[in-house]
């Protein structure tokens, strides 16, 4: 157990789109704000490959369209590359629901998503989505830019705050802000992401050749 590796990291974001080149003549959700968290975690016996999991839980509205809208997704199965202190990149899979009363059709998603998270206290925060929908055909095949998905979520940001290495645990927090798009329901919707991430890790550590000792990536 002392060759456990792992961290986590927290984003609370709210985020705004509005329809900016859509597929269909009018879409019935014009605009979309949601606001919720992120929380993702990793862990592994080694100093730079871990598994990952993440659940994301988002609530909001359609603003014009004026209905309740929700974005909640678990990611049981994924896999992270580390690097440096606290930087990552990673992928995983996993099940979700979203929708929106009068404007989106309740569906069950299943997302693949590619997340990046690098440097220290500034910090580059990406991450791109794609979805297989279920359970409602109006967002089925309803991405205009792709074909092999239904439903696109990217968004790419930095975040400035500071880093700490407290009681040898790397870590940092900071206000981000980001780029967000999304393809859905047959609409292109682009907007911004405001939030405030958390991440902290324990040290990397790399076991020699022949012997048990421990030694930190500095």
């Amino acid at each position: 157990m002392d060759r456990v590796q792992g961290g986590a990291f927290l984003h609370y974001e709210l985020t705004g789109l509005t329809a900016v080149d859509d597929a269909m003549d009018e879409p019935k959700a014009q605009d979309l704000v949601l606001a919720g968290a992120r929380l993702h975690g990793f862990v592994g016996r080694g100093a730079n490959v871990a598994y990952h999991i993440g659940v994301d839980l988002f609530a909001g509205s359609t603003i014009r369209g004026g209905g309740f809208a929700y974005d909640v997704t678990l990611s049981p199965i994924g896999l992270v590359v580390r690097f440096g202190k606290t930087s990552l990149v990673g992928v995983s899979a996993g099940v979700g629901a979203s929708g929106a009363v009068g404007t989106l059709d309740d569906a069950v998603t299943t997302p693949l998503e590619a997340i990046a998270e690098v440097g220290s206290g500034v910090r580059v925060l990406a991450r791109a989505r794609i979805s297989y929908v279920a359970g409602a055909d109006s967002r089925q095949s309803a991405a205009p830019s792709i074909a092999f998905a239904d439903e696109l979520d990217t968004m790419l940001g930095i975040r400035f705050g500071k880093h700490y290495d407290s009681h040898g645990f790397p870590s940092g927090n900071g206000y981000f802000v980001a780029a967000s798009y999304r393809e859905l329901a047959g609409a292109r919707f682009a907007g911004i992401t405001i939030g405030y991430s958390i991440d902290l890790a324990m040290p990397r550590r790399f076991v020699g050749a022949g012997d048990d000792k421990h030694r930190d990536r500095q």
